[in-house]
């Protein structure tokens, strides 16, 4: 059953993220100033569209491991490189053709853009083509630890243990030393992958004490974060004031809440309003478009029609591109990515190449905790 809801909030996520950057975020595309003084309004609003960021990883952690359950490593594999790559590709070349196109912004070299094209640029320390890749190389660390548990043998118990001492271990990592972030980007975020995940036993097994718990313990390392220390990567980049630490925390609550009502309350998984799939499916190419292009938009509007004019004509013309782009690249090329990825390494005697046979309670993928 396709959850029309989570698909809904997956473009929530977005959009919250996309309005962040083009209102809030300190950038000098606004001919009259900084985002806060163009628009000092809606910027105390929209600064808390970061929180998208947590909205997507909670969702992320739902459904990653929901694509991961049965199916063997390399299906699993196939099924993310089919899904990302090819929007990812056509998105760092569209945006390295725009900066070096466009007079005001500046280009990357080809070995930069060459290197982007891996998803490794962060790691690499090599410069983004756009900075909102940061949370591909959070997803891919987290896709490695699914990776992982799909070898030992996923079942509910061991989901239950190793991400709760997952997000509890990178947690108290994280804190001791806080460098740790700077490459291995995932400990401050692994309690809303958890969550996410917890969400997930939940909805297929139902209620139990230790998938509540570990829920619980998730997002009270989650909200605690953002309230102690993520707000600090806000206020870095939005000037006036930043974000309230307590509102973070409230907000990442509120998140992983809207998750779990979309996928634990009857009513609400059977709504099937088919326009939410296709906002979900737009999210990914809308993240990782609308930088470059909004401003573009923002630049060429703002000095001849006025704020509110070049912020519409931003989000509609990122929508727009994602839409061609979600049709002529994720829809004809997906799929058979996927299937090129999984046959290749199905191939190799070191890889299981069959689907793990799923079995009841704890037993999963053939395998007894």
């Amino acid at each position: 059953m396709r959850l029309h809801v989570l698909d809904g909030l997956r473009f929530v996520a977005a959009f919250a993220v996309v309005l962040f950057h083009f209102t809030a975020r300190d950038h000098s595309r606004w001919a009259e100033g900084l985002p806060v003084e163009v628009f000092p309004v809606l910027s105390e609003l929209t600064r808390y569209g970061y929180v998208g960021v947590h909205l997507f990883f909670v969702i992320s952690g739902f459904v990653i491991l929901m694509s991961a359950w049965g199916r063997s490593i390399p299906d699993f594999i196939g099924s993310r490189a089919g899904r990302l790559f090819p929007v990812f590709w056509t998105a760092v070349l569209m945006t390295a053709a725009l900066r070096l196109w466009w007079p005001t912004f500046t280009p990357r070299s080809a070995s930069d853009v060459v290197v982007n094209l891996t998803m490794l640029s962060e790691p690499l320390g090599v410069p983004a083509v756009d900075g909102v890749y940061w949370t591909l190389w959070v997803e891919l660390q987290f896709y490695v630890l699914v990776g992982l548990l799909l070898a030992a043998g996923i079942t509910e118990r061991r989901l239950v243990v190793g991400s709760t001492l997952a997000s509890t271990g990178f947690t108290v990592a994280y804190l001791v030393d806080p460098s740790l972030g700077a490459t291995f980007t995932i400990v401050g975020w692994m309690p809303l992958f958890a969550a996410g995940m917890m969400l997930f036993l939940l909805h297929r097994f139902g209620l139990s004490r230790a998938r509540v718990g570990a829920l619980a313990l998730n997002v009270m390392l989650a909200a605690w974060l953002a309230g102690a220390h993520q707000t600090g990567s806000v206020d870095a980049i939005v000037s006036g004031g930043g974000v309230n630490a307590w509102a973070m925390a409230g907000l990442v609550v509120v998140a992983i809440g809207l998750v779990g009502l979309a996928v634990l309350v009857r009513p609400v998984q059977r709504v099937n309003w088919g326009f939410l799939g296709t906002l979900g499916a737009l999210t990914y190419p809308l993240y990782l478009l609308h930088e470059y292009f909004g401003w573009a938009v923002i630049e060429v509007l703002d000095v001849r029609a006025g704020r509110w004019v070049a912020l519409a004509g931003a989000l509609l013309v990122s929508v727009v591109i994602s839409v061609i782009v979600l049709h002529l690249v994720d829809r004809r090329w997906g799929r058979p990515l996927r299937r090129t990825v999984t046959g290749h390494l199905e191939a190799p005697p070191w890889l299981p190449s069959r689907a793990p046979r799923e079995m009841a309670g704890d037993v999963v993928a053939g395998v007894r905790f």
